[in-house]
C-alpha cells in the first residue's frame, strides 16, 4: 500500500507514535512551512519543484502528501487564518464605540501587514483556484462584517459611509500604500487613520498604533 493510500495519514485517529504517521506529518507541515517561506520571501506562485527543494523532501512526496497544487493552497490558506486568528479574535471590550472602532482600525492594520505577502499571493493566484477564491470571498465578507458590527446604528444608515470605510480599510487600500506608494508602516499608518478621521470625526482617532510585526 502506498502513503497516498494509507488510511492511517493525516487520521486523528491513528496513535500519533505510529511511525508512518509521524512521517507524514512532518513532511507535510514542512512542505506547508516551505510554501509559506517562498511565498513570505516574494515568490507568489511557487511551483511543485521549488516547494519540494525548499523543504528537502522529493518531488513524489509533495504530490503524496497534496494530490495536487489546489490542495496545497487549501493549506496554505488555513495556515494564513490561524496566523490572523488571535488578532481577528480580539474582543471589542469597550463601552463607548469609538473605543471599539479605534480598537478596530488598529488591529486590522496589524493583521494586514503580518499578512501582506500571503495575501498579494492569494489574490494573485485566486483566479486559477478555486479554494483561494473562496477564501478571499470569506475574508472579506468577514472583515465588513466585524466593521458594520462595531459601527453605531446613526452610522450605518449613512450606506455611501460605510463603504467608504470599508473601502478605506481594505487590505487593498494598506497594500496600495505600502507597496504601490512605497511608505512606511508608521507612515502609511497616519495616512489610514487620516482618511478615516475625516470620514467618522466623531471617532475621535488617535494615532495610537502599537508596534507591528510581521512574521
Amino acid at each position: 500500500m502506498s502513503e497516498v493510500d494509507n488510511p492511517e495519514v493525516d487520521n486523528p485517529e491513528v496513535p500519533i507514535t505510529d511511525g508512518r504517521y509521524l512521517r507524514s506529518r512532518d513532511s507535510k507541515r514542512k512542505i506547508v512551512a516551505a510554501m509559506l517561506e517562498l511565498v513570505r520571501e516574494g515568490r507568489v506562485a511557487p511551483t511543485a519543484e521549488e516547494v519540494a527543494q525548499r523543504a528537502c523532501v522529493g518531488l513524489r512526496t509533495v504530490f503524496r502528501r497534496f494530490k495536487d497544487m489546489e490542495s496545497l493552497y487549501a493549506e496554505m490558506s488555513v495556515a494564513i487564518s490561524e496566523k490572523i486568528a488571535p488578532i481577528m479574535d480580539e474582543q471589542l471590550i469597550h463601552q463607548q464605540w469609538w473605543r471599539n472602532f479605534a480598537q478596530l482600525v488598529e488591529r486590522r492594520i496589524r493583521m494586514y501587514e503580518i499578512i501582506m505577502p500571503y495575501r498579494i499571493a492569494a489574490n494573485a493566484l485566486k483566479l486559477q483556484s478555486n479554494i483561494l477564491h473562496q477564501h478571499h470571498r470569506d475574508l472579506v465578507a468577514n472583515e465588513r462584517e466585524r466593521l458594520v458590527a462595531a459601527l453605531p446604528a446613526f452610522l450605518l444608515v449613512d450606506t455611501v459611509l460605510t463603504e467608504a470605510l470599508e473601502a478605506a480599510l481594505s487590505f487593498d487600500m494598506w497594500n496600495q500604500l505600502r507597496n504601490d506608494q512605497k511608505l512606511s508602516v508608521a507612515h502609511a499608518t497616519d495616512v489610514v487613520y487620516r482618511f478615516v478621521s475625516q470620514l467618522v470625526p466623531e471617532a475621535r482617532l488617535s494615532r495610537t498604533i502599537k508596534s507591528v510585526t510581521t512574521g
